[in-house]
């Protein structure tokens, strides 16, 4: 379901050279507590390169140097290597052993979460120079429906649309993605859940995966009390998933913070206030709803206090209002 792209790999030798010998990368987004360590991670290994030979020596540096060997890594291996700024890469990058520097990042520009995440190829280059780059593209398990969704949301970020394509063997057709607007109250909106969620299970035979995503910590437990109520007659549980928890009963509807949703896959996902979503999280919402869009399998819902947000308008004719 993902759209993956594995960046990066490096096995050179030597330190991470300096960031002169690279692409130049803005620093607005590098803290300077993190420009510190680097320094000083960096100045270790000057130093471990250039005094080699006295861990060998029965010196009174020997001590120190062995203590300093037995921190490096012989392989630094970093997931969702977007959230991470530059500046933080270089430094997990400088952890790995200075004489192999074998280094290996994954991750997806597009489903960067943090403002100060890294952003290009480009950054990356700024991490290690020499690092040697490969792009996978091919999706999997998502419908073709919710997949050219992804791919169009992709577009109105300013990225490409063949960023991830489907295998040739792909059979799952899907439906259309679902809208619900002018969703102002709470039991409005979890009354439209709820229906949608009986569709979902009428069509399946049981209740999938579903996952709603809220825009808060503090909208968890209201949200889950109020769908809990309004599925109450159809026999259907709810959980709410504070912090991002993802231990729960089977067959149980969970709430989560949409900043908790990386990494999980389901097969239904639903929004609630995108509009809402858009306003708190004006350079990350895109963000966020590709991230949670690619987590649905089959089944995504969105739900508008007011109206879709403005980016987002041109897809409003992809959107049906129900599954029926």
């Amino acid at each position: 379901m993902e759209h993956r792209r594995a960046i990066a790999a490096s096995d050179a030798p030597g330190r991470a050279k300096t960031a002169g010998t690279a692409p130049k990368v803005s620093v607005q987004r590098m803290c300077t507590p993190w420009k510190s360590i680097l320094a000083m991670l960096r100045e270790s290994d000057e130093l471990m390169t250039g005094a080699r030979a006295l861990t060998d020596m029965e010196t009174p540096a020997r001590g120190t140097l062995e203590r300093m060997v037995q921190l490096y890594r012989t392989q630094v291996l970093v997931d969702e290597a977007t959230d991470f700024s530059p500046l933080q890469l270089a430094c997990m990058a400088t952890l790995a052993r200075p004489a192999t520097r074998s280094f290996f990042a994954c991750g997806d520009f597009n489903q960067r979460v943090t403002n100060w995440g890294t952003r290009s190829r480009d950054e990356m280059k700024w991490v290690l120079p020499d690092i040697a780059m490969r792009t996978v593209t091919v999706a999997y398990r998502q419908s073709r429906q919710l997949h050219n969704l992804a791919r169009q949301l992709v577009v109105l970020t300013g990225g490409s649309e063949d960023d991830a394509i489907l295998p040739d063997f792909a059979e799952n057709e899907g439906v259309p993605p679902v809208l619900a607007k002018d969703m102002i109250s709470l039991e409005g909106t979890t009354s439209w859940l709820a229906e949608r969620i009986v569709e979902i299970e009428g069509f399946v035979g049981e209740l999938p995966s579903i996952a709603v995503l809220v825009n808060s910590e503090n909208e968890v437990r209201p949200v889950a009390a109020a769908l809990t109520d309004a599925l109450v007659e159809y026999n259907i549980s709810v959980e709410a998933c504070p912090d991002g928890r993802v231990r729960g009963r089977d067959g149980a509807v969970r709430v989560f913070n949409v900043q908790h949703i990386k990494g999980l896959e389901f097969e239904a996902v639903f929004f609630v206030g995108v509009d809402r979503l858009a306003e708190s999280h004006p350079d990350l919402f895109d963000k966020y709803l590709y991230v949670g869009a690619t987590r649905a399998a089959t089944y995504l819902g969105l739900t508008c206090e007011g109206s879709l947000p403005p980016r987002l308008t041109s897809l409003e004719g992809i959107f049906g209002r129900h599954w029926s």
